[in-house]
Order: structure tokens, then C-alpha cells, then sequence
């Protein structure tokens, strides 16, 4: 499974409940426009920004998504939320552990400490990406902003000390 974030912010002069009914338009279009390997999409609202989560099953599904996204029936809602948006960033995903689930309203931000083994990461974070409400996350191929690692939850985790996470809510849109 992967995850393409869109993170984005409402111009200064825009409207943000126009803006965020203009987003919740967008999406769901896209999850009516049945894109193969397109499992969903969501916007949280996280601190100042917005961040939109596509979650496809593998990177085979992200040229068809891309395509629809901005044809058909999707071009106008699209283009409407596209208008007042701005300062743009893109991140790729993968999962990593746990299972992903979008009603998640946690999200904890961290980098591998120096050192620290891929291996030895994930069994340190076992105890909570076992629970089946956790999802461990980690940057594909440095494509995007750092940090590398995102975990979602249900509710706030308290990682480990060495891992200097930040935690942050995310409000579904």
C-alpha cells in the first residue's frame, strides 16, 4: 500500500469553508471515477495546512489517479480548490507496518535516529504497529519533505524518547 500526500494551504484571501466544501466535492468524485489499484482519499486539517492522503494499493495506480483527478467530471471541483490553494508539497508513502486507518486523527512525525538499524526501528515500534489501529509509514525513495517516518493512530502514542517525534492532530475535512 501507498500514500500520496498533497499538502497545500488556503490563500490568504480565500474562503475556508468554501474551501474545504470545494475539497470534500473533489473527493468524492475521485472515489466515484473507479481508478484501478485506487483505494481512497482523504483531507485532514493539520496545524495551518491541509493535507490530502491518496491512498492507492501499489505505484501502478498513480498515473490513472493523477489522470482522473484532473479530467471528467473531477476538472471542475478540481479546479475550483486549485484556485485558492497554494504553497504546494508532495510526499510518497509506503507502508511500512500496522494497517492504515483514515479515521486516524494522530500523526507522528520522526526520522531514524542516527545509527538506529531499520530492523531495530520497526521492532522498537512493534508494541503499537501490532495493535491494528496504528500505521507506521516511511518515505519512499526521499521523495518529499523529511522526516521519514509517519505514524498514525487513533489516539496520541508515546514514542520513545530517542525517536524526537512530533505529534499533531489531524481533523478529517
Amino acid at each position: 500500500m501507498i500514500a500520496y500526500l498533497f499538502f497545500h494551504e488556503l490563500a490568504p484571501d480565500g474562503d475556508a469553508i468554501r474551501y474545504e466544501e470545494g475539497l470534500r466535492r473533489f473527493h468524492s468524485t475521485l472515489a466515484q471515477a473507479g481508478v484501478p489499484g485506487f483505494i481512497g482519499s482523504q483531507t485532514y486539517r493539520v496545524g495551518s495546512q491541509y493535507c490530502d492522503w491518496y491512498v492507492v494499493e501499489n505505484s501502478a495506480a498513480l498515473d490513472p489517479l493523477n489522470d482522473a483527478a484532473v479530467s471528467g467530471q473531477r476538472s471542475a471541483s478540481h479546479a475550483d480548490v486549485a484556485r485558492v490553494a497554494t504553497n504546494f508539497t508532495g510526499k510518497l508513502l509506503k507502508l511500512a507496518a500496522g494497517q492504515y486507518s483514515p479515521d486516524a486523527t494522530t500523526e507522528i512525525r520522526f526520522a531514524k535516529p542516527h545509527g538506529m538499524t531499520y530492523p531495530h526501528l520497526y521492532r522498537l515500534l512493534e508494541r503499537w504497529t501490532g495493535r491494528g489501529d496504528v500505521s507506521l509509514w516511511r518515505r519512499m525513495m526521499v521523495l518529499g519533505p523529511a522526516p521519514e517516518f509517519t505514524l498514525i493512530a487513533r489516539s496520541e502514542v508515546d514514542l520513545p524518547r530517542e525517536l524526537d517525534a512530533e505529534v499533531l492532530k489531524r481533523e478529517p475535512v
